[in-house]
Parts: C-alpha cells; structure tokens; sequence
C-alpha cells in the first residue's frame, strides 16, 4: 500500500512539473514575441526579398519566348542572355520587366542578334556613297569620288561596291564601312589619324549603321553609356569594340535593357517607355509638355518630345527652336515671371526626370491646372515618323509603341 502511495505522488508531482514548466515556457513565450518576431521579420523580409531578386526562371522565360515568337533556336539561351542583362544593371528579373524586354526584341529582330534584311545592300549603296563623299580623305585617295574609291578598292575584281550590294546584315555593311575607313586612315597617317577624336567622331557619324543588334540601340547611347563608365573619351578603335559586342546576343540585350529600362521614367504605363526606346528618353513626358504649351497657347505645336534643337552631335544648339520659343510665349501671355534665360536652362535638362522639378515645368503645368481644372497630362506618345534605308515602309512611333505594347500584353498574359 506504502509502494502505491510512494508511486501515486511521484506521479502527481512528475505531472505537476510537466504542467509547471509547460506554463513557464508559455509565459516566456508571450513575454519574448515582440523580440522573436523583430528579430525573425528582417530574416523573413530578407527571404522574400531574395526570392524578387531571382525573378522568373530561365525555364519560364524560355517559355515566354517560344510563345512570343515560336521556332526561336536556343530559348533556353536567349533566355539566360535575357535574365543576365537585367541583372547587370540591377533591374529585377520581374515577369513585367522580361515581358517589355521579349516584346522589344521580338519587335526588332524576332530573336536574332544580328537579323537579315531584304534587299539591305542595294539600298544602303546610295546613302553610303553619299556619306563618304562628305570625307576629305576619298578625294586624295580614289583621285575623284567615292563612286570611283568603291569601284577600285580593295580589288577591282571584288571591289567594295560589289561587296556592299551583296551585304545581307547590319553587321556586314558595318564591317565594310570600318574597312573602307581603315584604308582611307591607313593611306594617310594610319594609327596617329585613328586616335584622333575629331576623325573618330567624322568616321562614327558617316557610319550608315547607327542602331545594332537584337534590340536595334543605338550605338552613340552605348558609347556613351562607356564613356560615362570609365570618365574619359572612347578611341575609335573601342567604338568598334563596342559594335562587335552589340552585334552578340547578350551585349545587344545588355545595352538594349539599360535603354528600356534603367532610368525613372514617372509614367503608369509600359507603353511610354516603348515609345521613348523609339524616339529618346523623356520622349512621351516632353510630347504632353509640348501638348499643354499649345492647349495654352491655342495654336499648333508638334509633338514630337524635342522641346530644344540638336545638331548631328545630338547636342543641344543655340537655334531657338519652335517649342522653345512658344514656351517663351506661354510665359509671356501667363505672366509667370520666367525669363528666356531661365527657361533656355531648364530645358537643357529635358532629357532627364529631374526636369519635372523646374520652374519652368511646374509653372506651365500649374498654369494648365489653373485654366483648365484639371492635372496636365504627364505623358503622350510623341507624333514622329520614321524613315529608314533599313525599312521598307515608313513607321511612326505610335505605331511602333502600340505593336510592342500588344506584345507586351500578350506576355503578360500567358501563363506560366
């Protein structure tokens, strides 16, 4: 009886501890979560974070791209091309920013990184010859005209013209160029002639192929994106580097992502970046600037996102241009207290977002809300056509935003 009581407490008091300890761990719990749950949150942020980080899978861009353009050869390589160019640039590999990039792409070359082009050589012969006529150099040279250096050289028998009417490729009528202006530099000073900036900015701007690759970049947005990497002048030796890499799959994607995609833009909608990869950054927001200045002014002004004139540098000129002088008149019918100095300043920053922070900006907007009661818009497609060697129809940037924006709503809308 003795052994049943001994085993009965030992029991109630094995439970009582279970119980006891139980309750503390409990307490300790309740008096330690806000802690853990400090604690845990930046782990859990940190993992949610990295998983954005990765994006969508190589296997489902692969896909995306077989539906977007089906028969493409090595989607799975394309698409890790595609996903490395993102990441680059420390764009997130989000199903929104691959989806703008396969729409662009399929768009400009339908997936090859240096495309064909029906009947690219017979048309670009008349431009070229016209180009290089702009030279010095071709007259002490082929002792007459350009006609006459692309009849002779290299060999009359397989002489350059020959060579450009047979040229199926940017990348073909590029190479040609480069070793036309090899022969023309190398007869008359070689090396020292190649190192100078004047020549390499004389032989880049004859250049018939100015956009290359998959995603069709321009090539003066590259160098300079380089230039502004390594804080100096490019050679033109570099330059042409620069060309053989945008004429790889990976390096077109590359400087084609930055172009589309690495800079703030403010717009809601995907199809004002398609509309600026076509006519220049800050295109859409300048074109509704240039529709609020008219709404003010009640008489036409083009839309076509340029609000200052550019010379064949792409650098701003002293010309006063129609959106600027009728900027001037806005200011002046509105009494906003700007002057044409003021005005001359603040748009050389048309070209970047910090331009919706200027006087001039936010008085003309505001004055567009004072008269009409509502916000202006912030962004237009701009009202550009385009014409091309490299076309066979004459485009317009509406109609090249709207194409790509389908396809862009299309990827969107797949599943996965």
């Amino acid at each position: 009886m003795l052994e049943h009581l001994w085993e009965s407490l030992m029991s109630f008091i094995k439970g009582a501890f279970l119980w006891l300890l139980g309750l503390l761990l409990v307490g300790v719990g309740v008096w330690q979560y806000p802690t853990l749950k400090q604690q845990l949150q930046p782990m859990q942020e940190n993992a949610r974070d990295n998983a954005l980080e990765l994006g969508i899978s190589a296997k489902q861009v692969a896909l995306l791209i077989d539906k977007a353009e089906p028969g493409v050869p090595d989607t799975f390589g394309w698409a890790n091309d595609l996903r490395s160019a993102l990441e680059t640039h420390s764009l997130p590999r989000s199903r929104e920013n691959v989806c703008a990039m396969i729409a662009v792409v399929d768009q400009e070359s339908s997936f090859r990184a240096n495309p064909a082009i029906p009947g690219l050589g017979e048309k670009s012969v008349q431009a070229i010859v016209r180009k290089l006529e702009g030279i010095p150099l071709v007259g002490s040279v082929a002792n007459s005209s350009a006609q006459t250096l692309l009849e002779r050289y290299p060999t009359p028998e397989d002489n350059y013209l020959a060579q450009i009417r047979r040229a199926k490729t940017e990348r073909d009528l590029d190479l040609l160029y480069r070793d036309i202006m090899a022969t023309l530099l190398q007869s008359k000073g070689g090396t020292v002639l190649r190192d100078s900036q004047i020549v390499r900015d004389l032989t880049e701007g004859m250049n018939e192929i100015d956009t290359i690759g998959s995603m069709q970049v321009a090539v003066s947005f590259a160098v300079r994106v380089e230039e502004e990497r390594l804080k100096r002048t490019l050679t033109l030796e570099e330059v042409w580097g620069i060309r053989n890499r945008m004429y790889t799959r990976k390096g077109g994607m590359e400087y084609g992502a930055l172009l589309l995609l690495g800079y703030a833009s403010g717009y809601a909608q995907k199809i004002h970046r398609f509309a600026d990869f076509n006519a220049g950054r800050y295109a859409s927001r300048n074109a509704a600037f240039q529709a609020v200045v008219t709404e003010l002014l009640g008489r036409k002004l083009a839309t076509d996102g340029d609000l200052l004139s550019y010379g064949a540098d792409g650098n701003p000129t002293a010309v006063v241009s129609n959106s600027e002088q009728a900027i001037n008149d806005a200011v002046a019918k509105y009494r906003l207290g700007l002057s044409a100095a003021k005005v001359r300043t603040d748009l050389l920053q048309e070209k970047v977002f910090s331009f919706n922070d200027t006087a001039t900006y936010r008085a003309i907007v505001g004055q567009y809300r004072k008269l009409k009661g509502k916000d202006a818009p912030y962004a237009i497609i701009p009202g550009i056509v385009l014409q091309s060697e490299k076309a066979s129809r004459i485009l317009t940037t509406e109609k090249f935003a709207t194409t790509v924006d389908g396809r862009y709503q299309r990827c969107m809308a797949e599943s996965l």
